[in-house]
């Protein structure tokens, strides 16, 4: 018996060790798999012309994945399918079709216009790729918190690095290392997951009382203050962070807080904009008479077109002969500069309110979830919803739609928990 018994043992052995090599390999090729795909779907280099292959790539990365969104589809039962079938239906199939009404463009142009929407189909295409993928939740969250550090560690690298003749005046010549007059040299880092992890950091820093989380948020901060420079995206992500630490604290806490984000914010504002008073009007003058010009110019086209009014006129690219600046006789107009009426002219109230619904299905999609798991990081996805909202004061919801879909995906599929999402268990033989 002990004879037999002992070949046993020694298989059971092997087939263990074979078993923990396999998963140990798999998970290393799902996190490589994941650090490819995830930048792409949160559009990371979309705009990013200093990286020529990768720029190209985040173009096309719609179409390319086209056949996950088709698998997604009609092989998954998903919500909000229908809501979103009707928004690409709309942005993609009518919007155009109305441009070539509205103005004297042919179909390459007016069609050319939907680029920038679709990456509303990352919805399906995201979620279509991690049903396929099916990475654990915990490996899911962990790539996408380490590309969050990654953002903050590649800048800080980047400013210490990189010469100053290598920045530019021009954004058409770089996208990344911009100077301006007012702020000096800074890098417009992409910020999608680096400031989910912000938001992380905010949740566990004020809901869970954790001090290294509160010293890495303010850290962050730091960074974006020193390097990054967008006034707009420090704002509002401070802002998003009063919303957090305003629902995790009461009584007199939430009261010393309050007034102690309020005299931050008045400091904020003193430093900021403090060296700027007796240049603003040099500074915003020019460009608040442009913005006056077109928001009267987009006014009147609509008032004057009620049906363009309630389903939009539609757009034409730049580099058309035909473009929107020799159509309506402004040299200086662009529909990117004047917020939700930019949004309204080329979509209507009709598309407008289905572009807000995408942004609020993904608002009550994270709520839902976090009445039912208080995960930091599925609050964070949340959260940076909610900053993408703040922000459409003065950046369009279709700069990068594709943000918000693939959050809408990540938390399907972090709440649908197919079999073999959870952690993989080694089983004896």
């Amino acid at each position: 018996m002990s004879v037999l018994a002992q070949p046993r043992r020694g298989r059971v052995l092997v087939s263990r060790t074979v078993a923990a090599a396999q998963v140990q390999s798999r998970s290393r090729s799902m996190v490589l798999l994941l650090l490819v795909a995830l930048p792409m779907f949160g559009q990371s280099f979309h705009y990013l012309i200093d990286v020529g292959p990768l720029y190209y790539l985040s173009k096309g990365w719609p179409l390319l994945t086209a056949p996950l969104a088709v698998y997604a589809l009609f092989r998954e039962q998903m919500p909000w399918r229908t809501f979103y079938v009707f928004l690409l239906a709309y942005v993609l199939g009518l919007t155009p079709l109305l441009a070539m009404i509205y103005f004297p463009v042919g179909f390459a142009d007016a069609f050319a216009t939907t680029a920038k929407t679709l990456p509303f189909l990352y919805y399906f295409s995201a979620l279509g790729f991690l049903l396929l993928a099916r990475p654990a939740p915990d490996e899911l969250r962990r790539v996408m918190i380490g590309l969050g550090i990654a953002s903050f560690v590649v800048m800080l690298l980047l400013w210490l690095t990189i010469p100053s003749d290598m920045y530019r005046a021009d954004p058409a010549e770089s996208k990344l290392f911009l100077y301006e007059k007012e702020r000096g040299n800074r890098i417009f880092m992409p910020m999608f997951f680096g400031l989910i992890f912000v938001f992380y950091l905010a949740r566990r820093a004020f809901m869970r009382r954790e001090i290294w989380a509160f010293v890495a948020m303010i850290a962050c901060f730091a960074l974006l203050v020193m390097i990054y420079k967008q006034r707009t995206v420090i704002g509002a992500a401070a802002l998003v962070i009063g919303f957090i630490a305003l629902r995790a604290t009461s009584g007199w806490f939430r009261t010393v807080l309050l007034l102690a984000g309020v005299i931050a914010g008045l400091i904020a504002m003193a430093l900021i904009f403090g060296p700027y008073l007796q240049r603003l009007e040099a500074m915003f003058g020019a460009s608040l008479d442009i913005r006056e010009v077109s928001v009267r110019t987009a006014a009147d086209f609509i008032a004057n077109n009620y049906l363009a009014l309630i389903f939009g006129a539609g757009s034409v690219t730049r580099i058309s002969d035909n473009n929107l600046q020799t159509i309506l006789g402004n040299a200086h107009f662009f529909l990117a500069d004047i917020g939700w009426l930019g949004i309204i002219f080329e979509y209507g109230l009709v598309g407008a309110s289905l572009i807000l619904g995408a942004y609020i299905v993904a608002l009550r999609q994270a709520a839902t979830q976090q009445r039912n798991d208080d995960d930091p990081f599925l609050g964070a996805l949340g959260d940076y919803v909610i900053y993408l909202l703040v922000t459409s004061a003065v950046y369009s919801l279709v700069f990068t739609p594709g943000e918000v879909a693939t959050i809408l995906a990540l938390l399907v599929f972090l709440h649908r928990r197919p079999p073999g999402m959870q952690k993989q268990k080694i089983k004896p033989s």
